[in-house]
């Protein structure tokens, strides 16, 4: 089901060591090979190596897989990637229907030397439907999709430099071998854009040709005489290294975690810190998804988000026990706990446990990404050839691209984005022993160096001073789920950004006098060159903030986006215009 968090797992059975699939009927590579990798080294990691070779220095090429299976194209090409100069980097797409439970993996794995199978063992997804950004390297970035391989490639955003077809045979998987996908390929291709498989079957070749490609035979492998080699018309040109400068304005979580996508892909940028009270001066954040009956791709978005987080310094995965308010939130999030393994989220005594959830210590993060920036009250932009940012009539920084992380700035947003700042308190308080984090009235988060952050109001009313009655609520609330030590209490005040719907706001700046002329998000081209947004979180940002600045990174540098069509339109910063004139219409 397309509206299901998950999707079904491989149905797996064991012939000499081989795995076999129950659902296709199928082996998932050749038994007559000396060994799997010889073959999958000849038919796809080599022209990987081959492309690899012709690229400048600083280059990026993109690979797309379908059909992931065990990981070994992927851990093949990321090893031979090893021996490449590290400026040279590579996007590995792959697509998978039913994904290899992480158990299963692991087994197979440990028959084999792969450079890169840890970090792939330690950010392998529960089989839930959607991208996953997973890093094998520094300048090797897998993006996993499990989904169905019409909805993914529909959903992906992305110029391939290579496709490797190495799905079941097409007798046993009539799905993937048909000529609207061979369509969409075409459509996600560069120009000379290649395409490997071990089959030679006419169909094949036909659908391919029909796409728009050029095929020939070439020599086969093992007891295979021919397969299949396509190509899509023109000369080839790989994706280059970013020579722009970049300047991030916002050092709370959006500005930080922008900070670190561009950190680890090697990329200079300058980070203005305002000191802003937003919510990432609290030392405990909590990271937990934002879940609904219903898989819609904003919940899904924010299921992944948290995931990502797993892999981030300073995050803590202590879990999280949501209880039910009444009866009727009760049986809700008992719904939502049925669709997911136990493992993950689990019903227990009238409460949610989700146990990959937890806390981020800000802080830590913080210091492990930047050892410095740019302390200023940035007042106003300007754009004449680069992105100006102006402290009254001083020029702080100019960039070819800036990224607005601010959380909620009038001088800086636009009212179109529709950002509305919503004030927020919580208390700081000294416990000890606690493990867990308790999110009823409010949340109570576990012991840390000695104190605990409860947390939970919302105020519309965005006053800078401390509301000492909230803080009050706080304490007598939390005083029915833990024990602590009242008269200890630090209150926090601060402003969150939060969007009209609740959503962050994600994505290029459009052209603002131009955007009348469109009727679609998808169909909006006009935007300002180099302005991008990275706000509106909420009390979300230390779950979702993460994943959003990876993929407006990528968005930035061209590379395959971290996130799909669907949620990129959720995020657009036209949303709100768009609406709006839809609806004087």
């Amino acid at each position: 089901m397309a509206d299901s968090y998950f999707v079904d797992p491989a149905e797996l059975a064991w012939h000499d060591e081989t795995p076999f699939s129950e659902t296709y009927q199928d082996i998932y590579w050749s038994s007559h090979a000396d060994s799997p990798l010889s073959e999958k080294q000849a038919v796809f990691v080599d022209p990987v190596r081959t492309m690899a070779r012709q690229c400048k220095p600083g280059s990026t090429i993109t690979v797309c897989e379908l059909g992931f299976g065990f990981g070994i194209n992927c851990l093949l090409t990321a090893d031979m990637w090893r021996d490449l100069p590290p400026d040279r980097r590579l996007n590995f797409i792959s697509i998978e229907k039913h994904p290899v439970s992480k158990q299963d993996l692991a087994q197979l794995l440990s028959k084999f030397e792969f450079s890169s199978h840890e970090p792939l063992l330690a950010q392998y997804p529960p089989h839930y439907r959607g991208q996953h950004v997973i890093w094998l390297s520094n300048n090797v970035r897998l993006l996993l999709i499990f989904d169905d391989i019409d909805d993914a490639l529909g959903n992906l955003d992305a110029q391939v430099d290579l496709w490797l077809l190495d799905g079941f045979a097409p007798s046993k998987n009539q799905a993937m071998w048909q000529p609207a996908l061979y369509r969409k390929m075409f459509s996600r291709s560069r120009h000379g854009a290649q395409v490997a498989t071990y089959s030679a079957a006419g169909v094949v070749r036909r659908g391919l040709e029909y796409a728009g490609f050029t095929t020939r035979k070439i020599d086969g492998f093992g007891r295979k005489n021919e397969m299949l080699s396509a190509k899509r018309p023109g000369t080839w040109q790989p994706l280059e290294s970013c020579r722009d400068s970049i300047t991030i304005i916002g050092a709370g979580l959006a500005g930080i975690f922008c900070a670190e996508a561009l950190t680890r892909r090697g990329i200079e940028f300058q980070i203005i810190d305002g000191g802003d009270p937003g919510p990432s001066t609290i030392p405990q954040l909590a990271v937990m998804p934002q879940l609904a009956l219903a898989s819609e791709p904003r919940y899904r978005f924010s299921f992944a988000a948290c995931h990502y987080m797993q892999s981030a310094t300073g995050y803590y995965k202590t879990g999280v026990h949501r209880w039910g308010q009444n009866d009727d939130e009760i049986t809700r999030l008992q719904q939502i706990a049925a669709q997911f393994p136990d493992e993950i989220i689990e019903f227990l005594d009238n409460r949610m446990v989700m146990h990959e959830a937890g806390w981020l210590a800000f802080e830590e993060t913080k210091r492990s990404i930047i050892d410095q920036s740019t302390r200023a009250q940035i007042g106003s932009i300007r754009h004449g050839g680069q992105w100006q940012c102006l402290e009254g009539d001083n020029v702080i920084s100019s960039s070819d691209h800036l990224i607005l992380a601010t959380g909620f700035n009038r001088e800086l947003l636009p009212n179109e984005l529709e950002v509305r700042a919503i004030g927020g308190h919580a208390v700081s308080v000294k416990t000890g022993g606690l493990s867990r984090i308790i999110n009823n009235d409010v949340t109570v988060f576990p012991t840390y160096e000695g104190r605990s952050i409860i947390s939970g109001t919302y105020e519309r009313e965005a006053d800078a001073s401390v509301n000492w009655s909230s803080i009050s609520e706080l304490i007598q609330a939390a005083a029915k789920l833990v024990e602590f030590d009242e008269s200890s209490a630090e209150p926090w005040h601060g402003i969150r950004a939060a969007a009209r719907d609740r959503f962050p706001i994600v994505g290029q700046a459009p052209d603002w006098q131009k955007l009348h002329e469109f009727n679609r998000l998808s169909a909006i081209n006009e935007y300002q060159d180099g302005l991008h947004y990275c706000t509106a979180f909420g009390s979300r940002g230390a779950t979702h903030a993460r994943l959003a600045a990876e993929h407006l990174v990528s968005k930035i540098l061209g590379e395959p986006a971290a996130l799909g069509l669907k949620e990129q339109r959720l995020m657009s910063p036209a949303r709100f215009a768009i609406r709006n004139r839809k609806a004087d219409e």
